[in-house]
């Protein structure tokens, strides 16, 4: 499928076939994609934490007020923002030149250290681009899913015993579609959110 048709066909599917799986190695398959989404200086500051027992994901549902979804889909994947990405820089730069280490090491260390608030808008940004690079992998694979935001973020971390240094981003449900979508709702014309030079300046 070209992006162009799987950036089309893609829609927020709340309808799956509970009865339909995806193997580990389509998974592992799948996220060997998405980890190669963008991220501020390459800190890939997301972790992906894919629940598919069913007495979890019904307590996920609980978590999530009571969407369907979260239940019947065929993995119920919880988006994490790591807070404190930074740290593994020593890690990610080992193989870099030793110039670039010299270079970079010490901005990211400036960069974040002791902003908390930067700490988790990088996270929450680098994490939703991993998370629509997930959408679209998927959809090419003939898969379904659905972002959710709405879910008791403190219930959800405690199910999936995360630590301080990481916060759910998102949920992504990801499965078989069961049912055919609603008509894809209005969208804004393109002359209404491109516009040239400034906010006030003409629409393409």
């Amino acid at each position: 499928m070209e992006l162009s048709e799987i950036i089309k066909t893609r829609r927020s599917v709340k309808s799956y076939d509970p009865e339909k799986t995806i193997s580990d190695a389509e998974l592992k398959n799948l996220f060997e994609e998405v980890t190669l989404s963008p991220s501020s200086f390459n800190l890939q500051h997301w972790v992906f934490i894919a629940v598919r027992d069913l007495e979890r994901k019904k307590k996920l549902r609980e978590a999530a007020w009571g969407q369907e979804q979260v239940e019947n889909c065929s993995i119920a994947i919880l988006v994490c923002g790591h807070l404190n990405a930074g740290k593994d820089a020593p890690k990610i730069y080992a193989e870099a030149p030793q110039e670039i280490q010299e270079k970079v090491l010490p901005m990211i260390h400036n960069f974040y250290d002791g902003n908390r608030q930067l700490q988790r808008d990088e996270a929450i940004r680098s994490s939703s681009l991993a998370a629509m690079t997930l959408m679209y992998a998927a959809t090419g694979r003939g898969w379904a899913t659905c972002p959710i935001i709405g879910f008791n973020p403190v219930a959800v971390s405690e199910l999936l015993e995360l630590t301080p240094d990481y916060f759910p981003v998102m949920m992504i449900t990801l499965g078989y579609q069961k049912n055919e979508p609603r008509p894809r709702p209005y969208r804004r014309p393109v002359s209404e959110v491109v516009r040239f030079n400034s906010l006030n300046g003409p629409g393409l």
